[in-house]
């Protein structure tokens, strides 16, 4: 029996991690004069903060791509997805953005010719654009240089949630509810059973563990490590504490080809997850050993637990859903969720992501959660926390 864990987001969040992108901006934002609530205008702000000799109070100049977003109509904080985020990154590596959209490109156009039918609100973002590089001394002669510099812009956005991420992740509380939360994950019923038996002290802690030889692996979307013990333990995206924390895009090579001819750029490369996780040696040798092993073998079932099933990260569900053969074995699929995530929603992602995969795999006859459902393989399970 081998069984693979996949790990969102929504597994921090679930533990009282606060993780959420609109945290770490919040904890950032609440800092400069400009920005007195999740209400407040964010190009303004910054604009304030860099004139008051605030520079290095802004750690990244994705900041002011992000507060672009913020100060779109009906933008709600509390809403966006990391998810959300990597998109708007995709977004700004686009050649041709739509109307409302930002791009290098555009911005790069804007820096050379300053174009009168640019829009104010582009206009005012573009120039704060400008004085962040004035006042950080920061060059660039041509386009390639400029996503040169917005690539090392990224590191420095990663490096900034790293150091976040270490200022909440010490509450002993995170470190229980996590053990906790896993060990409901790993008991949650699915059509392939495992027996448990159980062990301790009366009166202490039990702990249990599989009947029958039990093979985990668990890969993790997040850049903490709440779970000890586990061999087979993979932080995708490399992890706070070892300075590896990444963000990225899914490589273009995903895309239909007429998607492709509109986005690609040949400087998008160094954004992709798979370029950047090895610019940033996320995964040290362990890790790539252990994924390397993974790759070898059919998995019996897929638990997901906190994963939005983003475009982002379809490369790594597409290759664990092979791995699993769906069509073809007996293998079972879990998602699982707790309070704050409907049923409905989880199926919907979920049904979004298969649909994608099918389409991926390039056969009408596919379609992998009608397939599951009908033979009683999938399940959508609420978890309740203490």
């Amino acid at each position: 029996m081998r069984t693979l864990y996949l790990l969102g987001n929504g597994f921090d969040l679930a533990c009282g991690l606060k993780s959420r992108y609109a945290d770490y901006f919040e904890s950032r934002f609440k800092w400069y004069k400009g920005y007195n609530s999740s209400d407040s205008k964010a190009i303004p702000a910054l604009y304030e903060e860099i004139q008051d000799g605030g520079i290095k109070n802004i750690p990244s100049a994705w900041f002011i791509v992000f507060a672009y977003e913020h100060d779109q109509p009906g933008y709600r904080n509390d809403y966006v997805l990391w998810q959300d985020i990597e998109k708007n990154i995709d977004t700004f590596l686009q050649d041709y953005p739509q109307e409302n959209e930002i791009s290098i490109s555009e911005y790069f156009k804007y820096f050379s010719n300053s174009p009168e039918n640019t829009s104010p609100q582009k206009k005012s973002m573009y120039e704060l654009l400008t004085l962040y590089f004035q006042k950080k001394d920061i060059a660039f002669r041509t386009e390639e240089n400029l996503f040169d510099i917005f690539d090392q812009e990224l590191s420095n956005l990663e490096n900034d949630f790293a150091k976040y991420l270490r200022t909440i992740d010490q509450n002993p509380n995170y470190q229980t509810n996590a053990k906790l939360l896993f060990e409901k994950i790993q008991k949650a019923e699915t059509s392939k059973r495992i027996e448990y038996v159980t062990f301790g002290t009366i009166g202490g802690h039990m702990s249990s563990m599989p009947k029958e030889p039990h093979e985990e692996f668990v890969m993790s979307f997040n850049y903490t490590r709440p779970l000890e013990g586990i061999p087979n333990y993979v932080n995708l995206h490399g992890e706070e504490n070892q300075g590896t924390a990444m963000f990225g895009i899914a490589d273009d090579n995903g895309y239909p080809t007429k998607t492709k001819m509109k986005i690609t750029s040949g400087y998008r490369s160094s954004f992709f997850k798979d370029t950047r996780r090895q610019q940033k040696e996320c995964l040290d040798k362990q890790s790539a050993r252990t994924i390397n092993e993974l790759s070898k073998k059919q998995i019996d079932e897929i638990r997901c637990f906190g994963c939005s099933f983003s475009d982002a990260d379809f490369d790594y569900f597409r290759r664990y859903f092979d791995l699993a053969k769906f069509d073809k074995s007996d293998s079972t699929l879990g998602i699982y969720y707790t309070n704050g995530i409907s049923r409905k929603s989880a199926i919907k992602n979920l049904r979004k992501l298969l649909n994608k995969y099918d389409l991926a795999h390039e056969s009408d006859n596919n379609n992998t959660y009608q397939t599951l459902e009908n033979s009683g393989r999938i399940s959508f399970e609420e978890i309740q926390l203490p």
